[in-house]
């Protein structure tokens, strides 16, 4: 047993094992964290300076299983393995959490998944289908010296550059195809503006100022993963878990619970109601910029509003039903076949804050 291993750190992970024991040597060269750096963008770049893989450094080095669907323990790594790469690379222990998750408000219904809020998850979709995706800023990166990704790009929900305002990345501009990274157990230099599909730069695709509802959306959303309670205007105050099941119901309710008819007439009323400059040429079924788009639309001047109007029907509609079926695939991890849809209830209190916004 390690010396770190006999101190008594935090509870781990849910459903998250400790790391293996390896050796205590330590690596044998050091790579600086760069300011505001994730934990996995920074191993890559370790990996790529060693030489190796980012799945050989985690399992050889550190005693991490990065497969078997943990293919997201960098955000919220156990503490151990936390101990063990700082012994192993030098940077404190205290640098490392900086660069995960770790003072965040936890997971709530997968809540930090890829493109989280947009349409298709809430198809039949399988819950990994967007394994290893990411997004980024072209203006962050162009100015870098040393080209790296920001731990807070990787919230699967985030859609706006907080220091530039600009709508991040997430797929090529040649190739369309979604940013990501080479499979783990490949040994690839780490460059995070390549397309890993057609090789262009990513840094050629136009940048575009986000939407202002967007961007106030957005602030809410961090100040509660980040305080765990935001206030949204003629809403209330909401607990970050109470702020996650309203979205989950209002989003899974368009998408499991109307008819190709009434969603067409929604969205049709959505383009012409909402914004006062064309819509640009993503759509937000997909788009993180755009699903957050219509959830402000929503949201919006409640309860007097006609978006806020489609809201209030779509929560109604959503509480109405005995089991809360939607949002499949951002559940907790599945137990058995994992293309079985389980049924999911909130917890009574949630429930009873989510009515108390239809007595308005």
């Amino acid at each position: 047993m390690l010396p770190f291993e006999l101190l008594p750190f935090e509870a781990p992970v849910p459903d998250q094992a400790p790391p293996a024991r390896v050796s205590g040597r330590a690596l044998p060269l050091y790579v600086s964290p760069s300011v505001e750096e994730s934990l996995f963008s920074w191993l890559h770049r370790l990996a790529t300076r060693l030489g190796t893989s980012f799945h050989t450094l985690a399992s050889h080095s550190f005693g991490v299983d990065d497969r078997a669907g943990r293919t997201t323990w960098w955000h919220r790594p156990h503490p151990w393995a936390l101990a063990r790469i700082s012994q192993q690379t030098g940077v404190p222990l205290t640098r490392l959490r900086q660069m995960t998750f770790h003072d965040l408000q936890p997971v709530y219904r997968d809540d930090e998944d890829s493109a989280r809020f947009a349409g298709r998850r809430y198809d039949i979709r399988a819950p990994d289908w967007r394994a290893h995706r990411f997004a980024l800023c072209g203006t962050c990166l162009a100015a870098d010296a040393v080209r790296y990704l920001r731990s807070i790009w990787q919230l699967g929900w985030l859609a706006v550059c907080p220091l530039h305002g600009t709508i991040l990345l997430t797929r090529c501009a040649m190739c369309r195809c979604g940013i990501r990274v080479s499979k783990l157990s490949v040994s690839a230099p780490f460059s995070p503006t390549t397309c890993n599909r057609c090789g262009e730069s990513l840094l050629t695709s136009r940048q575009r100022i986000a939407h202002p509802a967007v961007t106030g959306l957005q602030e809410a959303l961090l100040r509660g993963k980040r305080e765990g309670v935001t206030e949204i205007a003629g809403l209330g105050a909401f607990t970050w878990r109470e702020f996650v099941a309203l979205i989950d119901i209002l989003l899974g309710t368009v998408w499991t619970h109307t008819t190709m008819e009434e969603r067409g007439r929604l969205f049709l009323r959505y383009e012409y109601e909402s914004l006062e400059e064309p819509r640009p040429e993503t759509h937000f079924y997909d788009c993180r910029h755009d699903s957050l788009r219509f959830l402000a639309w929503l949201f919006d001047g409640w309860p007097n509003t006609p978006g806020s109007s489609v809201g209030r029907d779509l929560l109604w509609k959503g509480l109405s039903h005995r089991r809360n079926r939607f949002s499949h695939h951002v559940l907790p991890r599945w137990k058995g076949h994992p293309w079985s849809p389980s049924p999911h209830d909130f917890e009574l209190e949630i429930m009873a804050r989510l009515h108390r916004l239809l007595d308005v």
